[in-house]
């Protein structure tokens, strides 16, 4: 993540370690509001969506789920900003609040 980047995420962000070989890098991040993962945005490194940043959103266990829950942006950031607005909308979707809204 760049220092130019406008926007600021509201949620912890941290690097994704997927199991004990993997080694976190800066190019994959999952979301948290206090121990519920909100979603994961990664960096493609290969491929037609080379350089872009993909996010979903995901907010544990509600019943009605947002669609479209990813997509992709060109700056991390705001892949973050749609991870967590997407947090946000779902919540209100079930009836419940993120703990910063």
């Amino acid at each position: 993540m760049s220092e130019d980047e406008s926007y600021m995420p509201i949620y912890a962000w941290r690097r994704t370690k997927l199991d004990t070989q993997d080694v976190p890098t800066d190019n994959d991040w999952l979301g948290f509001d206090g121990d519920r993962e909100i979603g994961r945005v990664r960096k493609e490194l290969n491929g037609p969506m080379q350089g872009f940043w993909q996010w979903s959103g995901s907010g544990g266990r509600t019943r009605n789920r947002l669609l479209p829950h990813s997509g992709y942006e060109p700056e991390s950031q705001e892949a973050m900003r749609r991870v967590e607005n997407y947090y946000h909308a779902l919540m209100a979707r079930n009836g419940m609040k993120g703990s910063k809204q």
